[in-house]
């Protein structure tokens, strides 16, 4: 069976909180910056989420995961997905493969015996619909290229991966050879650039592996100053032009910008009531790389990625259910 996407990242349970301004000031002095994703260890995370809890509640779960989030967006739109990740036989691991399989995305994942829990993630979205992350990998930090399905790479028409593996070496060795697979059998490869602070973290193992091949390349504005050095986005773009032969930069509410390979555009974006941005750049991701693998040019794809995201970020959490993605596709079309 042939594949659209095939792809490989971390699998993350969300712990969602909605925060005040005045608990975002408390994170800044943790040295947790407002609007950054942070990695953390499991003791910290524990007690930030007991802090929360005190304030705020109990917190909202779901599954993500940067390209989860994408390849879930890519499935409901009626993408055949694959996706490979690594989780713990514990409840939150079988929660996120029950999920895979409700969101009809196909997998070869198994639970695994680990001291390591599967990760977490703890967003807190502030009402200006900021969100910060603080992240604890955990057994998503051991995925390898054991777990990767090759013939699901090969019978795909594009590999997809998030730039957030990069902070671990088993998981970006994982990337090296699926990127092989992926040249050797003619699939295509989408790279996002995930975070800044990956970025600044990690910057020679990203170029490392883009420089593998890159045929398109995802991030925000704030991630293509950072990635190429340049102050301002415009020169960013002609930087990541000699990066990737295709590149998506998004521009929040003003939308996007893409280089086609021969040109520039501006993609104007949609109006909407924006309460949390989780989640918005992989929904972008997930829509462009499916427009693209039914055929469609670039600029019609940024302009489905820049609706689905306007409609991701007017809901709380990084997923839409699926009467929403079937709404955003009937609308759209």
């Amino acid at each position: 069976m042939k594949l659209d996407i095939s792809s490989l990242g971390n699998a993350i349970v969300d712990v969602q909180f909605s925060i005040e301004e005045d608990f975002a000031s408390k994170l800044e002095k943790m040295s947790i910056p407002k609007g950054s994703m942070t990695l953390i260890e499991a003791e910290e995370q524990s007690n930030l989420i007991k802090l929360l809890m005190a304030e705020y509640g109990n917190s909202k779960l779901s599954c993500g995961g940067a390209a989860t989030n994408s390849i879930v967006a890519a499935s409901n739109f009626g993408s055949k997905c694959h996706f490979s990740c690594r989780v713990k036989n514990d409840d939150l691991g079988i929660f996120y493969l029950e999920d895979l399989e409700k969101n009809n995305v196909l997998h070869s994942n198994k639970v695994s015996e680990s001291d390591l829990s599967t990760g977490k993630s703890v967003i807190m979205i502030t009402p200006d619909a900021e969100r910060t992350m603080c992240t604890y990998l955990g057994v998503s930090n051991l995925l390898s290229s054991d777990d990767l399905d090759k013939s699901a790479i090969r019978d795909s028409q594009y590999l997809f991966l998030e730039g957030y593996l990069v902070a671990s070496e088993s998981a970006l060795e994982a990337c090296f050879e699926a990127s092989k697979v992926a040249k050797a059998s003619g699939t295509k490869i989408a790279i996002s650039l995930s975070a800044e602070a990956i970025i600044n973290a990690f910057r020679d193992q990203l170029n490392s592996l883009i420089k593998l091949g890159c045929d398109i390349l995802f991030c925000n504005e704030s991630e293509a100053r950072v990635f190429t050095q340049c102050e301002d986005v415009f020169e960013a773009e002609k930087f990541l032009r000699e990066v990737s032969s295709q590149n998506f930069i998004t521009l929040g509410k003003e939308g996007s910008m893409i280089w086609n390979g021969n040109k520039t555009e501006i993609i104007k974006g949609f109006e909407a009531k924006a309460i949390d941005t989780n989640g918005a750049g992989d929904i972008f991701a997930g829509s462009v790389l499916h427009k693209i693998c039914k055929g469609k040019d670039l600029k019609t794809a940024a302009k489905f990625g820049c609706y689905a995201a306007s409609k991701q970020v007017e809901k709380f959490g990084p997923r839409l259910t699926e009467s929403e993605y079937r709404k955003i596709k009937e609308e759209f079309s």
